[in-house]
Order: structure tokens, then C-alpha cells, then sequence
């Protein structure tokens, strides 16, 4: 269920399950921003909320949302300018070995994923990401690799179009290329960091590790700082 996970008076960091909107959309579905919204008015607060940065609808994991406009300004630019930390946790396919991804990405809105390309194919935006394997293990006789994501660039499906271009899919990833069974791509945006102007937070939440593919892995291999 979307909740608050941490409040200030300038902000808020909430936890949205894979599957709802970021905010309001076209489905007409219960989206986040709206019931943390109403979670703010329910304890006798300002329910005003602006919306900072976005999870894909399949993604779970941390939001940040500012709760003025003056907050808004100074969170926005921190996302603009690359410096709201955010961090993923996934399982992938393959025996993953670390490292940096650099990729020039474009959206086809027709596919409706992103695809790796050439520098010059008209709308590629480079794409950065570095990660580090937690750890790996085996599944129906496959091997899938734990791993920490930290993305230097905010693109549209960007670690799940980088990670599948090098044959590691992440696990129930159907658009990219997994076939493993399962109701949405294992990534979770467990960590959102950031430090400006009065504004502070370092916030951490794992998934759900009862659930297949986490529950694949010791819990104790899980970094959360």
C-alpha cells in the first residue's frame, strides 16, 4: 500500500508499489501522489504535494514529493542537475561483474521502450548508470545476479533497456526480454539521498524479501547504505 515513510514540513519521501501511477494518469487508476495526498489530510495536514521525479508504473520503491513551491524549486533543480541521489536494487540475469554503463538511448513510442543506439539516431540521450553485484545465485538451473544501481541519468527506461542490451534482462522483465515468470521487472527504488539548501534527507527501504526473486538471496547480502 502507498504510504509516507518519511515527513518534514518541506517534504515528503513516500513508498509507491510497482503496478500504481506516480500520479494521475489517463487509467484513471488509484495513483500515488493522490493517496499520499490523502494520507497528509488524514493526520491534519496540507495535502498539497508537488511531484519531484517519477517511477515507471512497474517500478516500486521511494518517491520524493515536495510539499511547497519553494521546496519544489530547490528539489527539481537538485533532479536537473543530477545530484538527487537515487538507487535501485534488481536482479538480472547472468552472472553480472560490476561496473559503469554508457549508452545513448531514444524512445520508441511505438514499442514503447527505449532502445539502445547510435550517438547520432535523432532523440538518443546518453545514459549513465554504475552498478555493483551484491550477489549471484541460481534459478532452474539459470544464474541471476543481485545487484545496486546508481543512476547518473534520469531516462526513460533506462536500466532496464542498458541492462538488457548486455543479455541481462531483469527477472520478469516480458518488454525486455525475460523469461522468467512474474508480475512485474525485479527493481525496486530502495534509496533517495540528497542535501540542499536546508533541504536533507538519506531514506532507505527494502522490497518485499518474502517474494520471489529477492527471496532468492540471503537477506544479509542486502546493502541498504
Amino acid at each position: 500500500m502507498t504510504r509516507i515513510i518519511y515527513k518534514t514540513p518541506d517534504f515528503i519521501i513516500g513508498y509507491k508499489p510497482s503496478g500504481v501511477p506516480s500520479q494521475s494518469d489517463k487509467s484513471g487508476d488509484e495513483d500515488a501522489m493522490s493517496a499520499l495526498s490523502r494520507e497528509l489530510l488524514s493526520l491534519g495536514e496540507s495535502s498539497e504535494l508537488y511531484l519531484i521525479h517519477r517511477l515507471d508504473r512497474v517500478v516500486g520503491g521511494l518517491l520524493a514529493f515536495a510539499r511547497n513551491k519553494k521546496s519544489a524549486a530547490t528539489l527539481s533543480s537538485l533532479v536537473q542537475d543530477g545530484e538527487l541521489c537515487k538507487e535501485y536494487l534488481a536482479v538480472c540475469d547472468g552472472t553480472a561483474s560490476g561496473g559503469e554503463m554508457t549508452d545513448y538511448l531514444y524512445k520508441d513510442a511505438t514499442l514503447g521502450k527505449a532502445i539502445v543506439a547510435a550517438h547520432s539516431q535523432k532523440g538518443a540521450k546518453e545514459s549513465k548508470l554504475e552498478y555493483k553485484v551484491l550477489d549471484t545465485t541460481e534459478y532452474r538451473g539459470k544464474p541471476l545476479s543481485l545487484v545496486k544501481i546508481k543512476l547518473h541519468t534520469g531516462r526513460f527506461h533506462q536500466i532496464r533497456a542498458q541492462f538488457s542490451s548486455r543479455n541481462m534482462p531483469l527477472f520478469a522483465d516480458k518488454k525486455y526480454g525475460s523469461k522468467h515468470r512474474g508480475n512485474a521487472p525485479a527493481l525496486f527504488a530502495y534509496h533517495i539521498a540528497f542535501d540542499k539548501d536546508g533541504l536533507a534527507a538519506d531514506t532507505s527501504l527494502l522490497p518485499n524479501l518474502d517474494e520471489l526473486p529477492w527471496s532468492l538471496f540471503e537477506k544479509e547480502k542486502y546493502e541498504i547504505n
